[in-house]
């Protein structure tokens, strides 16, 4: 079931997004100060093509830089 939900999803709108933030990706890793983002935009990138079946695992020593990132990623 997972299979067939993903290509489905890979066909509808999957593919766009992966490309979208693969592109996002690159922007970010011209700047150095932005490469952090730029990784991550790669990771949400390989997840946006293959959802279902994988789990997001919440990390809650990340501190307060995480915080700081995730509001400046949430804003651009």
């Amino acid at each position: 079931m997972r299979t067939i939900l993903n290509i489905i999803w890979l066909v509808l709108s999957g593919f766009w997004m992966a490309l979208g933030y693969a592109l996002a990706g690159i922007i970010c890793c011209i700047l150095i100060v932005t490469i952090p983002f730029g990784i991550a935009s790669f990771r949400m990138a390989n997840y946006a093509l293959w959802p279902f079946g994988r789990v997001v695992v919440d990390k809650p020593t990340s501190g307060a830089f995480s915080l700081i990132g995730n509001v400046i990623w949430l804003l651009v």
